[in-house]
């Protein structure tokens, strides 16, 4: 499990849209671990990794730390409650396309194995996949499709003999938006926070665009001008007088919510400039954002090697 984890967090960090994703990792879990992180992170990817049974239960522990397999319409149901957020789900255990199946009822796309698969291709799967997600992409409803093929074709390229073990299965009436679904991978106060967060960094190098610098004054200027209309002209500098503290999650926080009271999440001249200003600064520039990835993890079984169970939620 540390290996794959490691894999993937290494992934996230050489996006191009990394600020798009938060790992959070749960190891050791049990049935309601899963379902309490699931209900306070809402994640947008949920990634499991670990031991599976050939009837499509995953197993995890139960109190006493011993297995407890959870069939797939557990899983099923468990979805069924967070279909508004979760727009992924990536089932890295040996024979979970069931499990994949029955979730696929109310998520989007949900990715299992038809038989058991060998760590190795695990983890090159799940390198791929999160290589994939990282990508920039035109069409948000084709990410996790292409990030499917990345996971297959570096099954391919490592000459392992198991491409044809991972399956994604794609929900009935995808074009059918359910409930409220979003399909963005990052909630658009994050985006913005984000960018705030990249431009503010930026603005301190000497080594940054003049672009990405014009960027983040532009989106300051706007969000300021919000401040006036709503006659809060004494608080529209509360960006410029804490920029040092755009990288403290609790700032980050006071701050989404003040932008959310302003209207700001709901404008799109504000958040097409955070977008163009996150596409223009460099990778290794750019400041991590919360929330799109969780690890849930560390489950005995019998599997194949000492593939262990992770849960990840995604973002």
């Amino acid at each position: 499990m540390d290996k794959e984890i490691r894999e993937v967090e290494e992934c996230i960090r050489r996006a191009v849209r990394r600020d798009t994703f938060d790992v959070d990792i749960r190891t050791a879990v049990r049935p309601q671990d899963i379902r309490r992180a699931i209900a306070e992170e809402k994640p947008q990817i949920v990634h499991f990794c670990g031991h599976g049974l050939e009837d499509g239960s995953l197993l995890l522990e139960d109190n006493e730390g011993q297995n407890k397999a959870v069939p797939p319409e557990g899983l099923a149901s468990l979805f069924e409650l967070h279909a508004d957020y979760v727009n992924c789900v990536l089932l890295n255990a040996c024979h979970s396309v069931k499990s994949a199946e029955a979730i696929s009822k109310y998520i989007n796309f949900a990715i299992g194995m038809n038989q058991e698969i060998q760590d190795k291709s695990a983890i090159q799967f799940a390198q791929g996949f999160y290589d994939g997600l990282g990508y920039t992409t035109s069409e948000i409803q084709g990410v996790f499709p292409r990030a499917f093929q990345e996971g297959l074709v570096a099954i391919k390229l490592e000459n392992l003999s198991q491409a044809e073990i991972p399956v994604i299965k794609t929900r009935i009436n995808i074009d059918k938006p359910q409930k409220t679904k979003e399909i963005s991978l990052m909630d658009s106060i994050s985006l913005i926070v984000a960018a705030l967060g990249t431009g503010a960094l930026a603005a301190t190098k000497d080594t940054a665009g003049t672009a990405v610098k014009d960027a983040y004054q532009g989106l300051k200027t706007l969000i300021k001008k919000k401040f006036a209309e709503q006659g809060k002209e004494d608080d529209s500098n509360i960006i410029d007088k804490h920029e040092k503290k755009l990288d403290s999650e609790a700032f980050k926080a006071m701050l989404k919510e003040e932008l959310i009271n302003l209207g700001v999440d709901k404008d799109a001249e504000i958040i097409k400039l955070a977008q163009e200003l996150l596409k223009q600064e460099k990778p290794k520039e750019s400041v991590p954002s919360k929330t799109n990835v969780v690890f849930q993890g560390e489950v005995k079984g019998s599997q194949v090697g000492d593939h262990n169970k992770q849960e990840n939620k995604f973002a």
